[in-house]
């Protein structure tokens, strides 16, 4: 396949952390009105190009805009604080600290490691503009290549249009305390999203409307280098590449390579807005999602009375979910580099045979004084799955 028809993986990396859509302004050949910019950036009026971008955006879906959504321009510092209001969204300084202490004690990130300053370290590296749920606004930033603009957009207007079809944050808070559950649904949101992205990409290059003076800007730019993505502890990059690349991958069925000349998935992706999939497992392995005979729903797991067993004084300070695509992390599973993105590499890059056949699981951390320990609870689909990964669990002090 050529170079340009590889070009939506590359424009991936300036869309990655918690991207959530932008917005449309027309119905066809409808005028709607919008509300104006503050600003406009490097000569790119954000309400222009969305007004332009949303008819094809709807065309490539096959839905229309029900009603205007305003846009903005911001700074970097101001994008910086909607990604840390992102995170408070799904869970509470409490749980984001019992997440940290999990992974810390699980050996997936270093000991004191500013988990949340690296996410918000990588949003301020990727993001170009973002689509906000809670105010229905696309925000424009301004360090982006003139000429991405339009694909950026792409991929938000598509946000904003599922928002107004299904409640996107309604779905993400539904699963409030079970990371891997909303893993999966944001799969379907951004994998939707990139698909939209891949399909206008292609046009745009079929057009001769996308200069390789772009591509080769966005390139050299630090979104398109992605060191700080790259510098992240796997368990944290598979987190945020995963939800775009397999989110892809799985609403095309488990195709895998480029993905500029596949057909947009209309109907499937309604199904998954209908009844989607539920874990990260699912997503790693869509016919355990797409074939009747093969579906896999997770099972809920309790540690049960263990925590209670440790004596008085220690106290429950967070519970939740890892999933394959997490528990993976733990025994050897691979996790692509940045590199990899355009190549959409499939759920097997991601995962192994220690962490294949997941059935379910529940963690909790509890807390003592300074002290802390993780208890984890696992269920597999056979004697044999379950034998896999606990041989595969690394040996180290601390981890029993």
């Amino acid at each position: 396949m050529s170079r340009a028809m590889r070009i939506p993986g590359t424009i991936l990396l300036a869309l990655l952390p918690l991207s959530a859509g932008v917005v449309a302004w027309t119905r066809g050949s409808v005028e709607v009105p919008v509300a104006p910019p503050e600003a406009v950036v490097d000569g790119l009026d954000p309400v222009a190009l969305l007004a332009d971008v949303s008819p094809q955006v709807e065309e490539i879906r096959g839905l229309r805009f029900k009603r205007p959504v305003a846009a903005t321009v911001i700074d970097a510092a101001a994008a910086r604080a909607y990604a840390a209001k992102r995170l408070r969204f799904l869970a509470t300084a409490e749980d984001l600290d019992a997440e940290q202490s999990l992974y810390e004690l699980l050996g997936l990130v270093p000991s004191g490691a500013e988990v949340v300053t690296e996410y918000l370290d990588v949003f301020d590296e990727q993001a170009g503009g973002f689509y906000d749920p809670t105010s229905k606004t696309f925000s424009l930033l301004g360090h982006m290549p003139r000429g991405v603009g339009p694909f950026l957009a792409s991929h938000e207007l598509t946000h904003a249009l599922e928002d107004q079809y299904f409640d996107l944050d309604g779905r993400l808070a539904a699963a409030r305390g079970n990371d891997d559950a909303i893993f999966a649904l944001s799969a379907v949101h951004e994998g939707s999203a990139t698909l939209v992205m891949a399909s206008y990409a292609a046009r745009a290059v079929a057009a001769g409307r996308l200069r390789s003076s772009d591509l080769e800007e966005l390139q050299e730019s630090d979104a398109g280098r992605g060191e700080k993505l790259q510098a992240m502890p796997p368990v944290l990059r598979r987190q945020l590449l995963g939800a775009y690349l397999l989110g892809a991958t799985f609403l095309l069925r488990g195709r895998v390579g480029p993905i500029a000349t596949a057909a947009y998935p209309a109907s499937d992706v309604d199904l998954c807005y209908r009844d989607g999939p539920e874990s990260s497992e699912q997503i790693l392995h869509p016919e355990k999602y797409w074939v009747a005979a093969k579906r896999d729903r997770p099972r809920r797991i309790a540690v049960g009375d263990a925590g209670r067993r440790l004596g008085e004084g220690w106290r429950r300070e967070g519970t939740g979910v890892l999933g394959e695509l997490t528990l993976g992390c733990l025994v050897g599973a691979p996790t692509p580099s940045v590199a990899d993105a355009g190549a959409f590499p499939g759920g097997g890059a991601w995962t192994n045979a220690a962490a294949s056949g997941w059935g379910g699981d529940r963690w909790e951390v509890w807390a003592k004084g300074g002290r802390r320990v993780a208890l984890l609870a696992t269920f597999w689909d056979t004697k044999r799955d379950a034998e896999e990964f606990a041989s595969a669990l690394p040996v180290r002090p601390g981890l029993a």
